[in-house]
């Protein structure tokens, strides 16, 4: 741990700054029709901001069958945890919306749970 702190001070920080910096990334999966997608992206964008949620990355799949899955990363500070379970339910209940999965975003290689 001193070789760690030696390395934080040097880079002008302490073991409580890099602590705090520390950002909780939190992963959705919505499933929808592929039509639907375009307006489902902007909805997630305006309600994520209007919550204040920063959407981080959305990266979207086409499936055989005319289905698509958006898988939108997203910066959740440990307040805003119960606003972001909360737009999920919200994604979950529109028409056409086959299935929201929440998850925890993993380092590389990890798998979201």
């Amino acid at each position: 741990m001193r070789l760690f702190d030696m390395f934080l001070r040097r880079a002008g920080l302490n073991r409580a700054d890099a602590l705090r910096s520390r950002r909780a990334v939190s992963r959705l999966t919505i499933e929808c029709p592929d039509d639907m997608l375009s307006g489902l992206r902007r909805r997630i964008y305006t309600d994520f901001r209007a919550a204040g949620l920063n959407v981080s990355q959305l990266e979207i799949s086409r499936e055989d069958g005319g289905m698509a899955s958006a898988c939108v990363t997203v910066d959740c500070p440990p307040d805003k945890r119960r606003e972001l379970m909360s737009q999920a339910r919200r994604l979950g209940a529109e028409p056409g919306v086959r299935r929201v999965q929440f998850g925890t975003a993993q380092p590389a290689g990890g798998q979201a749970a």
